[in-house]
């Protein structure tokens, strides 16, 4: 599948009358990238002693291979990570018979000149292309259906299945060899045609169980914890209690209290109370 994303890519940047190039700057990036994959596992299948190596080599069993490397976890706690990445093999290998079909498709029907480009202009004043067929003769009725048909209701729907176990597989792959940066290579892999890169970059990496490799990492941080807390022989973490040696009673109190000195009434409003001439020795301030 990497090759035709390469390919998408370069064609981007060539001339459409030189349709080949792409195709062999596809087919260069992509056998760059497929050696590296294929020796890091190759590697890390000798390191882990797992048989039959010579997958890493072969494509659509390598990514079945990806599965069998990485089955120290599972991507579902029921479900074995290589029957995952059995049935990933399996989908990548239709999506390439699928869309080799479609580009012969393609080709066929711009050599009988049936493929015309329709531009348009939308509301917001972009150009729009679309290709259309017209005069497709008898003989290729079947290249305009797969034009029209395959790419758009099969394909995608294949490609998006495929993509979810991509994730799966790869995300327990990188569990196992990379469980401190697993969520960042799972996403730069299916982000970027690059996993072989980073599969060569782990290959002298030791297998382990994620969640294991957890278990262990919240000891040692409990053992740091402990470690600390001696050291400070259970004090605050700031050296003392912050609230030590200081006057912080009930600042609306008549005891110990810094905002208004009053020493002997619990109320705060007893100044106000029968001392400005009120009648009869009521209390109320407000009544005159």
């Amino acid at each position: 599948m990497d090759f035709f994303e390469y390919s998408t890519i370069a064609f981007q940047f060539v001339d459409t009358d030189k349709w080949f190039v792409p195709f062999i700057v596809g087919g260069l990036c992509f056998a760059i990238v497929y050696i590296f994959q294929s020796v890091g596992l190759f590697v890390i299948a000798g390191n882990e002693g797992y048989k039959n190596r010579w997958m890493a080599f072969v494509p659509f069993l390598n990514t079945y291979y990806l599965g069998v490397c990485a089955q120290k976890n599972r991507a579902f706690k029921s479900v074995d990570t290589r029957y995952l990445s059995l049935a990933a093999a399996i989908l990548e290998a239709l999506l390439v018979a699928g869309y080799i079909v479609l580009y012969v498709a393609q080709f066929k029907l711009l050599d009988a000149g049936c493929i015309y480009e329709v531009q348009s202009e939308n509301s917001y004043g972009y150009i729009i292309t679309e290709y259309v067929l017209r005069g497709v003769p008898m003989n290729l009725l079947w290249a305009a259906w797969c034009f029209e048909c395959l790419n758009l209701y099969i394909l995608t729907w294949v490609d998006l299945i495929f993509l979810a176990l991509q994730v799966f597989v790869l995300s327990a792959f990188f569990q196992t060899f990379a469980a401190r940066r697993y969520f960042l290579f799972t996403i730069t892999s299916v982000l970027f045609p690059i996993q072989g890169i980073l599969i060569f970059i782990l290959r002298n990496n030791r297998g382990m169980n994620y969640r294991e490799f957890m278990r262990r990492e919240q000891e040692r941080q409990y053992r740091v914890y402990q470690q600390y807390y001696r050291q400070n022989q259970g004090s605050d973490p700031y050296g003392q209690n912050g609230y030590q040696g200081g006057n912080y009673g009930d600042p609306y109190s008549g005891e110990n209290s810094s905002y208004g000195g009053n020493s002997g009434s619990s109320d705060p409003f007893s100044d106000l109370g029968n001392s400005g001439g009120n009648k009869g020795g009521n209390d109320d301030p407000f009544d005159i």
